[in-house]
């Protein structure tokens, strides 16, 4: 048999005529979830452990985490801190993260400590993501 050349079109008798709203779309979603505007910023159960993570940058390469762990923590309980360095000659690459176990900790930390001088040299704070 010849093949019909109308095969490969759609039938315009299947399709449901034309009611002025479409019905080919879904409904919204019943649920939406939040968004992060920062992190930690969601809100949580008390009993979840709740981090907020700093970066620390213009670093002098002599700054040490003991001497960051020194100053962030006058602020708040300080969870980690790592100053980032090179792989080989070791040699801090003037910047690290610093971690907290409280939003308001990093929050408050980020407010006091913003470009407060460390070894003569201003440091940028932000939010790490």
């Amino acid at each position: 048999p010849k093949p019909n050349k109308k095969s490969h079109r759609p039938n315009k008798k299947s399709h449901p005529p034309a009611t002025g709203a479409c019905r080919h779309f879904f409904s919204p979603p019943t649920f939406a979830l939040p968004r992060r505007r920062r992190l930690g910023r969601m809100a949580t159960p008390a009993n979840v452990p709740q981090f907020a993570s700093l970066y620390v940058g213009d670093l002098h390469p002599d700054v040490t985490e003991a001497m960051l762990y020194e100053i962030f923590n006058s602020v708040g309980p300080v969870g980690s801190i790592r100053v980032c360095r090179d792989s080989i000659s070791r040699k801090s690459l003037g910047y690290g993260y610093i971690n907290f176990h409280s939003v308001k900790d990093a929050e408050r930390a980020l407010d006091t400590l913003n470009y407060s001088s460390i070894k003569g040299r201003a440091c940028r704070i932000m939010w790490s993501q």
